[in-house]
């Protein structure tokens, strides 16, 4: 059978995007683990916040306007000071405890001199340096809206509420799997003719480092067909990422054992260099597969092009047009790039490597992939997480 011929990077996207299944149903998380995950529903306040009159600063609260206040107790974060005050007393407070009934003004520390119980004052100013109850939120605000993906700022503010969960959308279920006869993982003996994995342990801290996103390890196949479809049918992962077996030499055996679980592929191959070998389809199942080639710096790229987008980790910005090479490459190419806006405003993009798919230590810093197409025409894919997963 004639080899199909590859698709361009941008016509893979987009039908991997378009192809890629989605979550469904709901789940409910504990709020230390929403974040990035999609609220279904509003999530809405059940009291106030404060919960009552508290102090914004640490000094005396007063009652009326005096010369001097007699000093008959104190105040403090969970401690408050019970009974009514009287005019011309003063409490002593701390920052966040029960403003007493009957106080009139917060004296900040500073600005007063306590001597002997009593309290003099440099001004009287009421209602200042006082948070009044509900001046946050009130009882049956919405703290979150159905469909937004939560962050960090609003689990603060649903803790506040407290509130310990929430309902959130389902995210899919990912696995990673390595192959090959060679390849050993990180703290083992390689052999005269072995390898170390070293694209388990940044493929899993990539996705893994996307807030929401999970990945589960399938640890490293033989090149064995019988070995690679049973470590994915065994799986009950959705999406499922293969590392290595993509080229289609004699020993690359992973669409040939995924053909046994019904493998439809979807792009047979992608016109760049490095990263032509990526590849990814249908499983009878309903499962998703990403195929990644085994040189390290080919699958990476293809990571951030293909992967993360997908998942819903990537590409925050979208591309953003370099000035052009005078001379193309008569291909397209990808590189990682270091870049930043100069005090000029302009983008500096420097690629870096010299295009070999194996070599790692020249990509110290790339923060971005830079294409440059065959006619020399450049373009940048800033490196970045997007949280919001299962939109």
């Amino acid at each position: 059978m004639k080899p199909l011929p590859p698709m361009s990077v941008d016509q893979a996207r987009d039908l991997i995007l378009r192809s890629m299944p989605r979550p469904v149903g709901e789940e409910m998380v504990p709020l230390a683990r929403a974040l990035g995950r999609v609220a279904v529903r509003d999530v809405v306040a059940p009291g106030d916040q404060p919960r009552f009159d508290c102090a914004a600063m640490d000094g005396w609260v007063v009652c009326g306007q005096a010369g001097a206040y007699r000093v008959v107790g104190e105040s403090r974060a969970g401690a408050p000071y019970g009974p009514a005050m009287a005019e011309g007393e003063a409490v002593a407070i701390s920052t966040g405890a029960v403003v007493p009934e009957g106080a009139s003004a917060l004296v900040r520390r500073e600005q007063g001199f306590e001597d002997g119980g009593q309290l003099t004052i440099a001004a009287y100013r009421p209602g200042r340096d006082m948070r009044l109850r509900g001046s946050d939120f009130r009882r049956g605000d919405v703290l979150v809206s159905a469909g937004r993906v939560v962050d960090h700022l609003d689990i603060a503010r649903v803790a506040a509420a407290g509130i310990d969960e929430i309902v959130v959308r389902r995210v899919l279920r990912v696995a990673l799997l390595a192959t090959g006869d060679e390849i050993v993982p990180g703290g083992g003996e390689p052999g005269p003719a072995g390898s170390y994995d070293a694209l388990s342990p940044a493929i899993m801290a990539r996705i893994g480092g996307v807030a929401a996103l999970g990945i589960a390890s399938l640890g490293v196949a033989r090149d064995a067909d019988d070995d690679i479809a049973g470590r994915v049918s065994a799986s009950d992962a959705q999406v499922v990422i293969v590392i290595g077996g993509a080229s289609g030499g004699r020993h690359d055996r992973v669409r040939h054992a995924l053909g046994e679980l019904g493998l439809a592929v979807l792009v047979p191959c992608v016109a760049m260099r490095p990263g032509k070998p990526f590849w990814c389809g249908h499983l009878e199942g309903g499962g998703f597969v990403f195929g990644l080639p085994g040189n390290p710096v080919a699958a990476l790229v293809a990571l951030e092009l293909f992967v993360m987008p997908a998942l819903g980790g990537g590409e925050p910005q979208g591309w953003i047009d370099l000035p052009p090479r005078e001379i193309g490459e008569g291909c397209t190419r990808m590189r990682f790039a270091r870049w930043s806006v100069g005090t000029d405003g302009r983008i500096h993009a420097e690629a870096l490597g010299q295009g070999d798919s194996a070599a790692l230590a020249p990509l110290a810093g790339a923060n971005g992939v830079m294409q440059i197409a065959g006619d020399g025409t450049r373009r940048l894919l800033p490196l970045g997480v997007r949280s919001g997963i299962g939109c």
